[in-house]
């Protein structure tokens, strides 16, 4: 093992007992000496502990805590990691520059931003005024998006910031992103040429720049390079597995002079790749360092050993890894239950009789989690949790009814039934290219004055007092609207709902919505829903009381006020922990999801995704697989079980070993 080789005089001997604060393997990584060390660290591992005493070691041993960088994912996670290691060691080792890449990025272009041609007093703007500034370079850029239809400008800030992440083209990132505008990739270059133009011009970075301009930086000025490697002699990288293209090369260059890099992470943690992340960046570590030192974290503190059984069975699977096993330091706990049942209502049923019990038997709420691979799974769940008054916060972002979406979709409804709903109508009709706040306000100002406001939709006046773009735009709208009118009365809201998205409306979510595919599927799973009402005015009538109630009560227990049943994408879920946890929709298809079924790389992403979801519990895990589901039309659909749970008892049965699991059929 590599000694230290410091040029300064040790500083004060803290007296840390590092034999009685650290397992072996932990120890083995704070006490390594110089040079590149990766340190792949399981779930639960005690990963941040091993950091911090990392950080304090370094500082005990003489290092000056100013000549250390530590790069996290959230400045939350850095101000805790020094803060911990100053009470460590008695010492300021806050004086040490930790923080996200991005604000690490700010401070050393706050400097150095001359040498990019940018003045070191640029302002950094935020994904709405990089909005803004796209809009009008869409504008500035004459490429004609108003008349065909063009992805809005927010879209075109998150396409254009996954391709400078991970090193794509513009015509490999929508192919990737939205292949159903790729014959736009002249204009759409044309257009994001404008937009770097214009922020230079005015002085301007968006956080993209932030890291772009630090790698660039960094291999365009040799001796800024020289000068920032020689200043940070030790660099401590975390959840290395989740940094992009740009990250990495960052990464590298700085650890340029000296090679005093480590970087810790998992790779079976590597799940961000729909943002930018690439876990080839940890992979292929020892590739790019071939004298490094390879670590290992493999004792749990969190898991009992029958979950962390399923997780190293299930993770087995995949080729592309550092094979590692999880053990666990706690007790026997129960086997994870596989629990099969007759649909998304009958699952949603079963949680929450479950969680109630739970409440029962003394859990706080807030120790029981919902996970799930996509937030429409999540629906029915949301329903039911309301009507028994289980008080839950959704962790994944909005809940299901109030996403922007389907606030779309739903205002088409709201204005069919009541044709005095101006909210409803300002919604919808912006919806369409072409009508702009204005316009909307004069065509609401015309309906709103005749003896029938629905009737008057296709009135020839109103559309011959349009404007040419606008004129052809509403009269599509118009036509739609009709349509929908004839059927408000005598057809059942789902129907209604399925016009709706084989309409114009499917091209509005393309063009307007990141991961359109996802929100489309929202939609569905709304217009399935809405199959079990006759009416529209049970279903908004219903969805209206969902959307009121927040479910503050609960049944049975001594819930506080404060206390909720966490609902969560996995990907939001990643360093969490609860003691229950339950997993949505493990069917075929569904999760993982189709998609990755067509391709290994994204099979293995599911598969950690798999992997996460299992061990953020602690002592009770549910693996719910829903048999049937409703499909567009009211078919019921068999679903088979996940092929992560398939490939497990397909090797069972060959080996002979036991299943890590309990099979339940829910009945009733």
């Amino acid at each position: 093992m590599k000694t230290y080789k410091l040029d300064r005089v040790s500083g004060a001997k803290s007296g840390l007992d590092y034999d009685a604060d650290l397992n072996e393997q932990q120890r083995a990584v704070v006490t390594a000496g110089s040079g590149p060390l990766l340190v792949i660290a399981g779930a639960g591992s005690g990963k941040t502990h091993t950091l911090t005493y990392r950080m304090a070691h370094l500082v005990d041993r003489g290092v000056d805590p100013t000549n250390i960088l530590l790069l996290t994912f959230t400045n939350r996670a850095a101000r805790s990691m020094t803060s911990r290691a100053s009470e460590l060691v008695g010492l300021n080792v806050t004086r040490l520059w930790s923080g996200t890449f991005h604000s690490t990025a700010n401070r050393i272009l706050r400097r150095y931003a001359d040498r990019l041609g940018y003045p070191t007093d640029y302002t950094i703007i935020d994904r709405d005024d990089a909005t803004t500034l796209m809009k009008s370079c869409v504008a500035g850029a004459d490429v004609g998006h108003l008349e065909r239809r063009f992805p809005r400008p927010k879209m075109l800030v998150n396409l254009f910031s996954f391709a400078r992440n991970t090193g794509r083209t513009l015509a490999e990132a929508l192919d990737e992103r939205a292949p159903y505008f790729q014959e736009l990739c002249e204009p759409i270059a044309r257009i994001l040429g404008l937009y770097q133009v214009r922020k230079r011009e005015m002085g301007l970075m968006d956080f993209d720049d932030l890291l772009t301009n630090w790698r660039d930086l960094l291999v365009e000025h040799p001796d800024v390079r020289k000068e920032l490697s020689e200043r940070f002699e030790h660099i401590l990288v975390d959840e290395y597995q989740d940094t992009n293209h740009v990250q990495g090369r960052i990464v590298d260059e700085m650890a340029h002079v000296h090679g005093n890099l480590m970087v810790v992470g998992d790779d079976s943690q590597s799940i961000y790749a729909f943002r930018g992340a690439d876990y080839r960046n940890i992979l292929e570590f020892p590739e790019r360092y071939p004298d490094c030192h390879q670590f290992r974290l493999e004792t749990n503190y969190r898991s009992t050993p029958q979950i962390l059984d399923l997780a190293n069975r299930s993770i087995a699977f995949n080729v592309h890894q550092y094979e590692k096993t999880l053990r666990a330091h706690r007790p026997e706990g129960p086997l994870p239950a596989h629990v099969h049942l007759e649909d998304a209502n009958q699952q949603a049923a079963f949680i929450c009789q479950r969680i109630l019990e739970f409440v029962d038997e003394g859990l706080s709420l807030d120790d029981i989690a919902v996970l799930y691979r996509s937030h429409h799974h999540s629906m029915e769940l949301q329903v039911e949790m309301t009507r028994c008054k289980i008080p839950f916060v959704v962790r994944s972002g909005l809940r299901f009814f109030e996403q922007a979406h389907i606030k779309d979709a739903l205002s088409y409804l709201r204005f069919l039934f009541n044709h005095r709903d101006e909210l409803a109508f300002m919604r919808l009709v912006r919806q369409w290219r072409g009508i702009g706040q204005k316009r909307a306000e004069n065509i609401w100002m015309f309906l709103s004055s005749q003896p029938d406001t629905l009737e008057a939709l296709r009135d020839e006046r109103l559309i011959d007092n349009l404007p040419g773009r606008a004129s052809t735009s509403w009269r599509r709208a118009s036509e739609l609207l009709d349509d929908l009118r004839k059927m408000r009365l005598g057809t059942s809201p789902a129907a209604i709902l399925e016009t709706l998205l084989d309409s114009d409306f499917y091209d509005h979510v393309q063009s307007s919505y990141e991961n359109a595919e996802n929100r489309l599927r929202d939609l569905e799973q709304l217009a399935n829903y809405a199959a079990q009402f006759e009416s529209l005015d049970t279903f908004l009538g219903e969805i209206s009381l969902l959307s009121g109630v927040s479910g503050q009560e609960i049944g049975v227990g001594e819930a506080r006020d404060d206390e909720f049943v966490c609902l969560s994408s996995v990907h939001q879920a990643k360093g969490l922990e609860w003691s229950a946890v339950f997993v949505l929709n493990l069917a075929h298809g569904e999760f993982p999801h189709r998609r990755a079924l067509e391709d290994e790389g994204g099979l293995e992403e599911e598969r950690r995704l798999f992997y996460v979801a299992t061990t953020r519990a602690r002592d009770d895990l549910y693996l719910c697989h829903p048999m049937t589901y409703s499909s567009r039309g009211s078919y019921r659909v068999v679903q088979r079980e996940s092929k992560f749970i398939e490939e497990i008892r397909d090797d069972s049965q060959r080996s002979g070993e036991p299943l890590p699991w309990e099979d339940w059929r829910i009945e009733g």
